[in-house]
């Protein structure tokens, strides 16, 4: 069963693993920063399971081009990057069964923070009780859960297995 950690004792555990990168996402793709849980990957996209969660099955998705804004993003990766998002819902739907999905694009202007990264990004958190808000699930002030190996690698497992029956214009 996950672990509900500190907020402090999350960021501890992050600094240990990989400092404090120029940008945490480009760190993650590159594998610099601790154990990557890939649900897809392919030469533009990295869809994965972020290792500090407020909500058990969490995932993101990562464009591999360093971009820090909407404006600089084109249509098509604008597209791609929507289209795994989507995918990835319909995944979290099918796997966890949660009451409902959040989905968000979040960034800082303020540089790279431990919660968040200029990079663009899109997070898919499944909501489990009718009172979860989004100050709930944006904020480590409750604390942050985290696995086991074995827990990352069997939920992994069990969205990699279910990842194959969404496909759409991003079928691979």
């Amino acid at each position: 069963m996950p672990t509900l950690i500190s907020r402090d004792e999350a960021l501890r555990r992050i600094r240990a693993e990989g400092g404090q990168p120029s940008c945490l996402m480009c760190s993650i793709i590159e594998r610099q920063v601790g154990q990557v849980y890939a649900i897809h990957e392919d030469d533009t996209s990295l869809v994965m399971l972020p290792r500090y969660v407020r909500r058990w099955g969490h995932v993101m998705i990562v464009p591999k081009e360093h971009i820090t804004n909407f404006t600089a993003a084109s249509a098509a990766l604008w597209a791609e990057t929507s289209a795994l998002a989507h995918r990835a819902a319909q995944m979290v739907e099918a796997v966890m069964h949660p009451k409902r999905c959040y989905m968000a694009s979040t960034g800082s202007s303020a540089g790279e923070l431990t919660q968040t990264s200029r990079h663009l990004h899109v997070h898919v958190i499944p909501l489990y009780t009718a009172d979860d808000r989004p100050s709930d699930i944006f904020s480590w002030s409750a604390g942050v859960y985290v696995g086991e190996p074995t827990e990352w690698h069997d939920l992994q497992r069990r969205y990699v297995d279910a990842w194959a029956h969404f496909a759409g214009p991003t079928n691979s």
